[in-house]
């Protein structure tokens, strides 16, 4: 095989192997998150029962777009937040790390703390924070 040859196809397959990534990056389906129910309502983006959900710091739950996570100890509004998942660069879907409680974008490398703050870019702004209410001990995040 010619070496022109050789190095185009191996562009070529490159080219096609960073697409798929980048597509499926990008993909706005969460099909290992399915929405299990909604006990906070039917406007409600996540809820969750604290006498069984979330009951240690660092703890989080995923519907769709949306996480939760504990901060705090105490069934207060103030002991968790509520970010949306979607990355404010491109809107690639960011993963949580509970070991250092902050959120990374696999795309281009952008990383949020616990409250969404960007500490490295590209991203251009904060991910979006959601109002948090708990009633009866159900969270709920609107």
């Amino acid at each position: 095989m010619e070496r022109r040859k050789f190095i185009n196809d191996l562009g070529q397959v490159t080219a096609i192997f960073c697409a798929g990534a980048y597509f499926a990056a990008c993909s706005k389906s969460d099909d290992n998150n399915p929405d299990p129910g909604n006990p906070g309502g039917g406007n409600a983006r996540l809820s969750a029962n604290l006498n069984s959900e979330l009951t240690s710091v660092g703890s989080s739950k995923i519907n769709g777009s949306v996480i939760v996570v504990r901060t705090a100890t105490g069934n207060v509004a103030a002991s968790f937040v509520a970010l949306s998942l979607i990355c404010t660069h491109q809107g690639c879907t960011v993963g949580f790390d509970s070991v250092t409680t902050g959120f990374k974008c696999p795309c281009h490398g952008s990383e949020y703390n616990i409250n969404g703050a960007v500490t490295q870019g590209p991203a251009p702004q904060a991910l979006t924070k959601y109002n948090i209410s708990i009633t009866n001990n159900v969270l709920t995040v609107n």
